[in-house]
């Protein structure tokens, strides 16, 4: 149901359930964990592509419940988003169809989400019965509380042109041609330095944490540091 391949310092992740939408069951949220932390130190990229017309559904509603009960579930959650977290590349989801729950999630995570202008978005928990407790927890990343609160309690679906005006995504492309458009991106990064593509990315995820005032500063001794060490 998840498949990987690696060619170089790209890997590419592929949902491979397209017969019940790329929903997770828990078996997949252990196969995508494992691999996420061995690509750490392997691959530089990672692409995230789905099998079939949606990208994910989010979590398998209808999976039988696991021996641990909801902690080993939640506990599988968990360790995915702490992979794509500690992962130092570029991770690049190439959204389609529909994209609900941990699947949007997915994309949150990712650094890029390139997504078909015909897409279709929904955080769909608390129509569920429950709270998106994981989604929460990086959606502000993303979204200003107001928005966020209003996507997650609504439950509403809405379309590609409305998550890139938000920012829940980087940009659409056609949908005949996203995989294509995608592929070229791809392309891009892994001609780039790599170092400067961490770099970057670690940069942006640090420098958010710092006060305004202190950025010059802090920018001065960094890019003194990697020009020392790198060139």
């Amino acid at each position: 149901m998840i498949r990987y391949e690696q060619d170089g310092k790209v890997g590419r992740l592929y949902l491979q359930r397209s017969s019940h939408a790329n929903a997770f069951t828990s078996e997949m949220l252990e196969r995508v964990a494992e691999l996420m932390e061995s690509a750490k130190n392997e691959a530089d990229i990672i692409a995230i592509h789905a099998v079939g017309e949606d990208f994910s559904v989010g979590r398998d509603r209808g999976e039988p419940k696991v021996a641990g009960g909801p902690y080993d579930t939640f506990k599988k959650i968990s360790r995915v988003n702490a992979a794509f977290s500690d992962f130092p590349g570029i991770i690049i989801s190439a959204v389609k169809g529909r994209i609900y729950g941990f699947g949007l999630g997915i994309a949150m995570r990712s650094d890029v989400a390139i997504a078909a202008d015909s897409s279709r978005f929904k955080l769909d928990e608390v129509s569920l019965g429950f709270p998106p407790m994981f989604l929460m927890e990086v959606i502000l990343d993303h979204l200003p509380a107001k928005r966020a609160l209003d996507l997650i309690i609504s439950s509403r679906e809405f379309g590609a042109d409305e998550a890139l005006e938000m920012g829940l995504i980087s940009r659409t492309a056609r949908a005949p041609a996203l995989e294509n458009e995608v592929d070229e991106f791809v392309k891009l990064l892994a001609s780039r330095n790599s170092n400067v593509l961490k770099s970057c990315k670690a940069y942006l995820k640090t420098i958010i944490e710092i006060p305004t005032s202190a950025r010059p500063n802090y920018a001065l001794v960094e890019q003194v540091q990697f020009t020392s060490e790198d060139h």
